[in-house]
């Protein structure tokens, strides 16, 4: 798979980079990077992701290849992209979405309602309508007609909530075990995190900010400012709205067993 962050394809002339440059051009020998890779791997999945981002022309770019899945490269070369699969990820229509959310304060009240985020979930109708006007709004008909499927995710699941929560306490315990450490959490801190760091606005982008700045570095600091023994075991609990943790003396190995 090969991921294309359309935020680096704001400006008409970096769509060059996908197909090489034109003749008499630095680097159209190398041809271009998207092409290239199709080339070499035709049953390739490519990511364009955050595609409102990317320069216009792009799209004119891919308006072949989604018609008839093929592409003339900057050397005149047709490239297949028959057996590849593109998928494109887009925000449109989330702004509309976070007003809705939002909705209830206005003035100053509402810039405060916005920072401090909301826990409540859009309809689903809401969701698909606001979508939809805002890819429809911002790409062509004969750009949109070519697309094969347009699948809206929903708002994050309690579940998925706790999972995510959960991948980001396995990267601190990780980190505390590389150092010798041992590392035990509740459930309370998964709770509190997601708390802290999940809201409908933001996502659960926030956790690993939570993570970095109320775990990791108090964690850090203690290690840094006592003299904490290899093998003692940190125990992190969620208590008052904050994030407080024990230490423990390691384990005593008991002795070899004698032969008889």
């Amino acid at each position: 798979m090969v991921r294309i962050d359309c935020g680096e394809y704001q400006h008409k002339h970096e769509n060059q980079k996908l197909i090489g440059s034109p003749p008499g051009y630095v680097g159209h020998d190398e041809g271009g990077q998207l092409v290239n890779i199709i080339k070499q791997h035709p049953s390739t999945v490519v990511l364009l992701d955050e595609v409102e981002k990317a320069h216009p022309d792009l799209w004119h770019t891919f308006l072949r290849v989604f018609d008839n899945g093929v592409l003339t490269d900057a050397k005149g070369e047709l490239v297949d992209f028959k057996n590849a699969i593109i998928i494109m990820t887009t925000n449109l229509g989330n702004d509309k979405t976070s007003e809705h959310l939002l909705a209830g304060g206005t003035g100053f009240n509402r810039d405060v309602n916005y920072k401090t985020g909301t826990k409540k979930i859009p309809e689903r109708s809401i969701l698909e309508r606001n979508t939809n006007d805002g890819i429809k709004k911002h790409f062509k008909p004969e750009f949109l007609n070519r697309i094969d499927k347009i699948v809206i995710f929903n708002f994050l699941s309690e579940d998925n909530c706790k999972t995510i929560a959960q991948l980001e306490m396995s990267i601190v315990a990780e980190k505390m075990r590389k150092k010798g450490f041992s590392f035990e959490y509740n459930t309370a801190v998964i709770d509190g995190l997601i708390d802290k760091g999940i809201d409908s606005i933001r996502g659960a982008r926030g956790l690993a900010q939570i993570r970095r700045e109320q775990i990791e570095s108090p964690l850090a600091d203690s290690m840094i400012n006592t003299t904490v023994p290899r093998g003692s075991i940190f125990q992190l609990y969620y208590e008052n709205d904050l994030f407080k943790f024990d230490i423990k003396k390691p384990k005593k190995k008991s002795g070899a067993l004698k032969e008889s």
